[in-house]
């Protein structure tokens, strides 16, 4: 991946580590190119990435930083969910298109950049890589599952 501040014999900047889960087989390559597919956001510390009762449809992964994510009416002194460098969130919102039930700001410890795939984006992932797209889905798919199986009796 190039930028417009790369020098030549310069070493390259790292690319944002994958995701733990959610596409952590894939390869380097592979990585950088679904990186292409999705849009790059940056935030400063403690800005608000999603309200609660929005319906914002894009799956984001955490390429630095960290991100606090809250439980709409849950008091505000109640524990936080952390997302850092190479979590996912946004999955149910993403798959289903509802409202998100979470509030998502950037933690006041410093700024967080993230990479956001919309289904619009994943449409075009799935026409010019298509395995990569299925990785994807099947990885979500497993995550919802587990999800699922955590919340069965006796399983």
């Amino acid at each position: 991946m190039t930028d417009f501040f790369s020098y030549a014999g310069a070493a390259p900047a790292p690319a944002p580590s994958a995701p733990r889960g959610i596409l952590a087989d894939l390869s380097g390559d592979d990585w950088e190119k679904f990186i292409g597919y999705a849009a790059r956001r940056r935030y400063p510390a403690g800005a608000l990435i999603v309200q609660a009762g929005a319906a914002e449809r894009a799956l984001c992964f955490v390429a630095s930083g960290q991100v606090e994510l809250a439980t709409a009416g849950a008091p505000r002194k109640a524990p936080r969910a952390l997302r850092g460098e190479g979590e996912v969130f946004g999955i149910l919102s993403f798959l289903d298109a509802a409202p998100s039930d979470i509030t998502v700001t950037v933690s006041a410890a410093g700024p967080a950049e993230l990479l956001l795939l919309t289904p619009e984006a994943l449409q075009q992932l799935a026409a010019w890589q298509p395995r990569i797209a299925l990785a994807l889905l099947r990885d979500l798919g497993a995550h919802v599952a587990a999800r699922l199986r955590r919340l069965q009796p006796g399983d």
